[in-house]
């Protein structure tokens, strides 16, 4: 049919042409109903039915997934709405919610209004391989709330892989909550031993063998296949790496300033390897003065280079126990742009004046070389200002260290005024793990206040950063976090990236970005490289530099999902690295109190690890075990208790405090099984 001239196409009762269809909504410059659609096509209202159900089926394949079809339609509530959903995360009670694809139109309008529309993603079936952030599915959508949706999965995008264990015949997945199992072709069982952790396609194809269950060192590379982490880097990124030299080797150009005679220190853990950041700091009068300096990766990581492709691939750096999977190669990472003490570097240093009650006075943002004077641990710090530790010297004796903890208390107390949301340390618990021997020891890790002072002072830096890129109208990375009252039923979801300057409710700020981790994240890179561009045009500065101009909508949903992978691949490894830790001392008594309920019994929160296990209430909870050291079925099902407190075991209530061993793990594999030794008021 002509559409100009609303000459039908074609005579009968045969349907619209599905292409005739969109051709007309791509031209409209304004949404169509159905009987508007009749009208352009020349065809009486009563095949407004035969209409409804063309487009019903076109919306089925996804047609009005196109950008230039997207809401072009209106008055059909019940269209059905496809989109590709990138999973980024799991609520408390493990189910999945996720994000729009960054290639999906919906997903990039949202993006460039300043939000990314959370989708909450309703669980596949128990015998479906479970979902992990990066995991990618096709979903119909259904609006519940303003930027925010729930989803029915209709098909995953991807093979869908997970991790197991081996057991007699099959691979079950290592996830409680999961019924997940797949028989194991005869032909590849011979490989396998009882107990190994594999990975496995849908079919039950064995994809990688890590190890035993038991063995720390498995636990870990099997939680790098889970989430997809990339490991070696390609030749021609290593290539250039080896081409990039350090300051000492390189002029530094005439924009950079010297502040090599600024006494700046790294204030890290004691297993950092990357020190992206140094802090100074000095008395103003009543207030403030902060120095900041941050590496300037941007120097070394150029736009359209392989080493920024493979930067931008990887998104973040990925931190388990035992290693790290590094966005940017060692060399660059540990060595050229990390802030080792003396040895010059090149950065970014943010020179922040406030106030005795840390409000902002001045910010200044400069691009130098430094060189750092020392390397401290926390600990160090800390122990410096109790008066354990000796000064470095005297510029860096108790004047400054003073000083230092007077301007995060400053800055503390302006949070607190804002009504800052303030988080309780959870991971009291430091996890390493030797990979030369594969011992496995945990420790008492309560973050000392030196800890907090550093955050307070990237939060400053990285807050003062953002207000100059939204200032300058500087399109950027800004960070988005929604209000606890627009979420009321999922608190505390994640903060995301957006490109529109936007207020970032946890911490009670107009605007944020990250700046402070150039070298283990690629927004912070970015925004660098927006930021100095944006100082270039203000001072007609000679830097050589250049943006990327790339598609930021899209670069800010992939690294929200990079972001997630890497918080979920460490935490989940974290997890199961503490179950193994627990079934080594299985005299051990812990306190816990009951936080759920399953068909074989309650499930229990231990108060110092946080991990949840299972306390077996009913004669089939021996079926859960996968090791037993301490009696079988018995040990399982509490008889070897009291009658008062046997029967006490089967009234437990959501809350209630009680004192358990381990007793082992289920066959789930990494969920601890507990026998109740007593009850707590």
């Amino acid at each position: 049919m002509n559409a100009d001239t609303g000459t039908p196409l074609s005579s009968g009762i045969s349907p619209p042409d599905r292409g005739v269809l969109a051709q007309i909504l791509r031209d409209s410059p304004t949404p169509l109903t159905a009987g508007q659609l009749l009208r352009r096509l020349g065809l009486p209202l009563d095949r407004k039915k035969q209409v409804r159900g063309v487009l019903h089926a076109m919306a089925l394949e996804g047609a009005f997934r196109e950008e230039a079809l997207l809401g072009k339609l209106r008055g059909e509530p019940d269209l059905p709405l496809l989109a590709e959903i990138v999973i980024t995360g799991h609520d408390r009670h493990g189910a999945p919610f996720g994000r729009i694809a960054a290639e999906e139109a919906l997903g990039a309008r949202a993006v460039a209004k300043g939000g990314q529309p959370i989708v909450f993603v309703h669980q596949p079936p128990a015998d479906e391989p479970p979902l992990v952030a990066g995991g990618r599915l096709l979903a119909r959508l259904r609006s519940v709330g303003a930027n925010r949706y729930e989803a029915r999965i209709l098909k995953r995008q991807e093979p869908a892989c997970f991790v197991g264990l081996f057991r007699g015949e099959e691979v079950r997945a290592c996830d409680p909550q999961s019924a997940c199992r797949r028989t194991v072709p005869g032909e590849e069982r011979s490989g396998l031993k009882e107990g190994d952790l594999v990975l496995a396609d849908d079919d039950g194809h064995i994809l990688q063998c890590f190890g035993r269950l038991d063995d720390p060192l498995a636990v870990t590379t099997m939680g790098h296949a889970e989430y997809g982490l990339p490991e070696a880097f390609p030749a021609d990124v290593l290539s250039e790496t080896m081409s990039l030299l350090a300051p000492e080797a390189e002029q530094p150009s005439s924009g950079r300033k010297d502040f090599r005679s600024v006494p700046f220190v790294t204030v890290d853990g004691s297993d950092a390897r990357d020190f992206d950041d140094a802090i100074w700091a000095e008395r103003d009068g009543e207030g403030f003065r902060l120095l900041v300096a941050i590496a300037d990766v941007s120097h070394y990581v150029t736009p359209h280079s392989a080493l920024d492709a493979e930067a931008r691939r990887r998104g973040h750096s990925v931190y388990f126990p035992d290693s790290v999977v590094p966005m940017l190669p060692p060399r660059l990472s540990e060595n050229l742009c990390s802030l080792r003490p003396d040895e010059d570097r090149f950065c970014v240093v943010f020179d922040l004046r406030f106030s005795a009650e840390g409000v902002p006075t001045d910010t200044r943002i400069d691009r130098g070389v430094m060189r750092s004077r020392a390397r401290l641990t926390y600990e160090q710090l800390e122990a410096m200002r109790e008066g354990a530790q000796a000064f470095l010297h005297d510029d860096l004796g108790r004047v400054w260290i003073d000083t230092l903890y007077a301007a995060h208390e400053a800055l503390r107390e302006a949070r607190h005024r804002r009504g800052c949301v303030e988080i309780a340390d959870r991971d009291m618990l430091r996890v390493e793990l030797d990979r030369s021997s594969g011992r496995l020891d945990v420790s008492d890790s309560r973050p000392p206040e030196s800890r907090h002072l550093v955050e307070s002072f990237m939060i400053a830096a990285c807050h003062a950063g953002a207000a100059v890129l939204r200032d300058r109208g500087s399109a950027a990375l800004f960070r988005s976090h929604a209000d606890a009252d627009t979420v009321a039923d999922v608190p505390r979801l994640p903060a995301v990236y957006v490109t529109e300057p936007a207020r970032h409710a946890g911490l009670r700020l107009d605007v944020y970005a990250h700046l402070t981790s150039p070298i283990r994240r690629y927004a912070d890179l970015t925004n660098h490289r927006m930021l100095l561009e944006a100082m270039v045009q203000k001072s007609s500065s000679s830097w050589p530099h250049s943006t990327d101009g790339g598609n930021f909508p899209a670069l800010a949903a992939h690294l929200t999902m990079t972001e997630a992978r890497a918080a979920e691949a460490a935490m989940m490894t974290r997890r199961r690295l503490l179950a193994l830790w627990l079934c080594q001392d299985r005299e051990r008594v812990w306190c816990g109190h009951v936080t759920g309920a399953t068909p074989d019994g309650v499930l229990v929160t231990l108060t110092e690890t946080q991990t949840i296990g299972l306390l077996p209430v009913w004669g089939n909870a021996d079926r859960k075990m996968h090791s037993d050291s301490s009696g079988g079925s018995e040990a399982c099902s509490g008889a070897a208790a009291s009658s008062a407190d046997a029967w006490a075991l089967f009234s437990l209530r959501k809350g209630a405090v009680v004192r358990v061993t381990v007793v082992g793990l289920s066959h789930d594999g990494f969920q601890c099984v507990f026998r109740c030794v007593g009850f707590s008021a």
